[in-house]
């Protein structure tokens, strides 16, 4: 009950949104450190770029693809924008909530099935939507529960333009909403509710084919 009150009260934060109160670390090779520097150091270690087909961004980036975000485990300032080229799968969250738990531990289990030479042009991203939440209780909320990913706290600003533009149900944690942004800028519809891994990796599949 407390957890609900502090839910709802964080709506007049955001003016319109809730709040409340972490390499890939895949089966086979699991880094020791941040999770995250996988893809976040990628853009300046990747020998293989000049090589690379550059994508075609085709849609014009929204405002909260934009926003500057603060990688909980290793402190790097980054955009999702700087991903762009690569598919982006973004979940919304909040530590207190057990149905995203969940939920990311399923997102797991399918990143551990992506094929090595894939990995590093898939990006998965956990926002929580705990505008004022240490980014230190992130990462250890990251680590504790051994999640491979980026993880970030969201803004007021932010929240409330993925509200705008995705509708209100992406600021709902226990709803597990999940959104997958393709190679070429395309943001995709907001799913809710659970998701097996078999279901994630054909729906990763599809959106990367839409845009090729």
């Amino acid at each position: 009950m407390v957890r609900y009150v502090a839910f709802m009260a964080a709506l007049a934060v955001a003016g319109i949104v809730p709040q409340a109160a972490t390499a890939p670390v895949f089966a086979q090779d699991a880094p020791t450190e941040c999770a995250s520097a996988y893809w976040l150091e990628s853009p300046a270690t990747d020998t293989d770029a000049d090589d690379a087909t550059p994508a075609v961004i085709t849609e014009p980036a929204p405002d909260w693809l934009k926003t500057e975000l603060t990688d909980a485990c290793t402190g790097k300032m980054f955009a999702l924008t700087d991903f762009a080229g690569k598919t982006i799968y973004i979940e919304t969250m909040a530590t207190w909530c057990p149905p995203c738990r969940d939920q990311l531990r399923r997102v797991k289990e399918a990143a551990a099935q992506i094929p090595e030479e894939e990995r590093q042009e898939i990006v998965f991203v956990a926002l929580s939507s705990e505008v004022d939440l240490p980014h230190e209780t992130l990462a250890e909320y990251a680590e504790s529960n051994d999640f491979p990913f980026i993880f970030a706290v969201m803004s007021a600003e932010m929240l409330r333009a993925m509200v705008e533009d995705l509708g209100q149900e992406i600021a709902v944690p226990p709803a597990t909403p999940h959104v997958i942004v393709a190679p070429d800028g395309t943001v995709g519809e907001v799913h809710t509710g659970s998701i097996f891994a078999e279901e994630l990796l054909a729906l990763l599949a599809e959106t990367e084919e839409a845009a090729t």
